[in-house]
């Protein structure tokens, strides 16, 4: 399990202000809490409540006592009977004071470790006010989705569980040559001096063994007598030489250890370097090590100038933060410079590494992750500094942490205290199969062609809107028919509108994200024009089209009516049409004949003096052939009957 004295530090811890009796049992159990001797204290909570002595004080230590032991699933019992407790006494009108954030906080990280994500999402949403700026609210607030985020990153790593590992605690690895470093309570327990009160676990140590041991032959060996000591020592960084060390440590002045007014050992970091002896010597305190707050989990940068390392020092943004501060040529050290409120948060920032290419990763509970610590990287390049959760499996519902990666070979180690590890903490290798999706080159591409045809549409009209019908692109499709314009691909919806005269118009939406940011699509328009047969007279309702007795000559109101069969055509450029010129019986067959092509051709002339292409234009006289009633030959019928038959017809012929 995390200690939380040998990671992000030993935390100040937010008591309710309820009264408990100063006597026997309950005295002895606060005594072992604000010692930190949490297993202790458990005990003996545990036994004043099955008693039947359980109060909200209680209710809400025994949480906090298996918070911090990261026995999460014992803590989320004990967190929500607090808060049943507080709502108990409220609806008896007793007063209780109200839970502070910190400890839905710790519940809701609870819940999450039982996968309870949206019970625990609504602890934290549920329980805040306006005036509540902590970033881990409004981080919520602004990204309700975030698990859709954690699974576009997740699938990307296959893991394994080390067969080094103990059943203890095996955290902290880093590469010193051809061997894993890595931090371990697997020594035994010699005597009451030489183990942790707060876990009951030997005192951490730092072991290693060849990474060239494939076939698992060798065991890990204490790394160096020189660097131990009868405390904590863990997180170690070496120079890419292998000549210096960097590493934690309890604070300790010659074997004594050293408290400050809380009575707590912080922790600090140590240089060492190998002298000619191949022995780590010249072991050093950093400059800004301090014995009121702690100094902790070293990071050398690839050249060697910059350490990273987390701290709770006076000034930061939570319970502990992350610093870089430069190394010098003379090996002297800098001011230490906190990384900014983008990376740290109120909760916990710790664990940082810095990769040879100087991409970050850190363990937080602050950004939004599955639970516990959830690993975090942020990408140098990306000047909005956006924090990217590494995703599962990497990342689970428990504590995930000390994370390391070799940029060539895109393999490293972590350790976590999921439940289906070997033992407390557990060290897990891995390999990065893909890289993490962090760019987007988000793009919609189109290509619009004709349904029938299937020829290129030119000069469509191509409208994008987003969610909420802001047209973010407006513009027509080129000499191929194609379109593209550059879009924010991450994680939204867009819809896509494609019209133009003579066709119906197209709508598709499409949704991108960070996984699929390019989106290409074929849209195929079926055109609107009048099908084939279509008598375009009728479809536009036109006039009678008259001519003079005996005439073919087009005059005033016959010309409007045929401008509007010019018009049509001209919008509608694809079809063609057949003028058909229809006599009634009076007079010979062969004179109607003759008089009705001179009608159909003097019809057509004028659409086509228009500006209508003559190719799609194409006259026919008919004669008293195709009577519409019986007034043939020799038919008596009045004016109103013949005048039916004499007609122009505009029939479709392609469209």
């Amino acid at each position: 399990m995390i200690e939380y004295n040998k990671i992000p530090f030993l935390i100040l811890l937010l008591l309710s202000s309820t009264v408990f009796s100063q006597s026997g049992l309950l005295k002895k159990a606060n005594e072992d809490f604000n010692d930190y001797a949490y297993q202790d204290a458990i005990k003996k909570y545990e036994s004043i409540v099955t008693k039947g002595e359980g109060t909200f004080g209680i209710y809400q230590k025994l949480g906090d006592a298996y918070y911090f032991n990261s026995d999460l699933e014992n803590a989320s019992k004990w967190y929500e009977k607090m808060i049943a407790k507080k709502s108990e006494l409220e609806a008896e009108g007793k007063d209780t004071l109200d839970i502070n954030f910190e400890h839905y906080f710790r519940a809701a990280q609870s819940l999450k470790y039982l996968k309870r994500y949206k019970e625990a999402d609504e602890l934290i949403t549920k329980n805040t006010d306006q005036t509540n700026i902590d970033s881990r609210i409004v981080r919520l607030l602004k990204n309700p989705e975030y698990l859709k985020d954690i699974k576009i990153q997740s699938g990307r790593y296959s893991i394994e569980n080390l067969s080094k590992n103990s059943l203890y605690t095996d955290f902290a690895p880093s590469i010193y040559k051809d061997n894993l470093v890595f931090s371990s309570a697997r020594k035994k327990v010699r005597s009451h001096s030489n183990h942790n009160q707060w876990t009951k676990q030997s005192y951490l140590n730092l072991f290693s063994y060849s990474l060239k041991d494939t076939l698992g032959f060798s065991f890990p060996e204490e790394f160096s007598e020189k660097l131990s000591s009868r405390l904590h020592e863990s997180t170690s960084s070496f120079n890419k030489e292998g000549t210096v060390v960097y590493f934690t440590r309890n604070n300790l002045t010659k074997s004594k250890l050293k408290k400050d007014s809380l009575g707590v050992s912080r922790l600090r970091i140590l240089r060492a370097k190998l002298d000619n002896e191949l022995q780590w010597s010249q072991i050093e305190d950093l400059p800004f090590n301090n014995d009121n707050y702690s100094i902790a989990h070293p990071s050398l940068s690839a050249d060697g100038k910059k350490l990273y390392f987390a701290s709770d020092m006076p000034g930061g943004y939570g319970m502990s933060d992350i610093y870089v501060v430069d190394i010098f040529e003379n090996g002297n050290l800098g001011e230490p410079q906190n990384l900014g409120p983008i990376i740290n948060t109120e909760g916990r920032d710790t664990f940082p590494f810095i990769s040879t290419n100087g991409v970050l990763y850190f363990s937080s509970d602050g950004h939004l992750g599955l639970g516990g610590l959830d690993i975090f990287t942020v990408i140098p390049e990306n000047s909005d500094g956006r924090v990217y959760n590494v995703g599962e499996p990497v990342n689970s519902y428990a504590d995930d942490f000390t994370f390391i990666i070799n940029d060539q070979t895109h393999t490293g180690f972590f350790a976590s205290n999921r439940a289906e590890g070997r033992g407390d903490d557990d060290i897990y290798s891995f390999i990065e199969n893909t890289p993490l999706i962090t760019t987007c080159e988000g793009r919609i591409k189109g290509s619009v062609f004709d349904f029938k045809t299937e020829k290129e549409v030119i000069g469509a009209v191509v409208v994008i809107r987003d969610k909420n019908e802001d047209i973010v692109f407006s513009g027509k499709t080129n000499e191929k028919g194609e379109f593209k314009e550059p879009i924010d691909c991450d994680n939204k919806s867009y819809k896509i509108s494609i019209q133009k005269e003579g066709y119906e118009q197209e709508i598709e939406e499409v949704n991108v994200s960070r996984k699929k940011g390019i989106i290409s699509h074929i849209f195929k328009l079926k055109r609107n024009v009048p099908a084939k047969g279509i008598d375009l007279a009728k479809l536009l309702d036109l006039k009678p089209i008259y001519f003079a007795s005996n005439k073919a000559l087009i005059l005033g109101e016959t010309a409007g009516e045929l401008d509007k069969i010019v018009s049509f055509m001209k919008k509608h450029t694809s079809i063609r049409i057949e003028i058909g010129s229809h006599t009634d019986s009076k007079g010979s067959d062969v004179y109607n004949m003759k008089l009705s092509k001179r009608r159909a051709v003097s019809t057509a002339n004028y659409i086509i003096s228009k500006g209508v292409d003559p190719i799609r234009v194409r006259s026919r006289g008919y004669g008293e052939t195709v009577l519409i009633n019986e007034c043939g030959n020799g038919v008596k019928c009045d004016k109103e009957m013949h005048a039916k038959n004499r007609r122009s017809e505009f029939i479709v012929t392609e469209n």
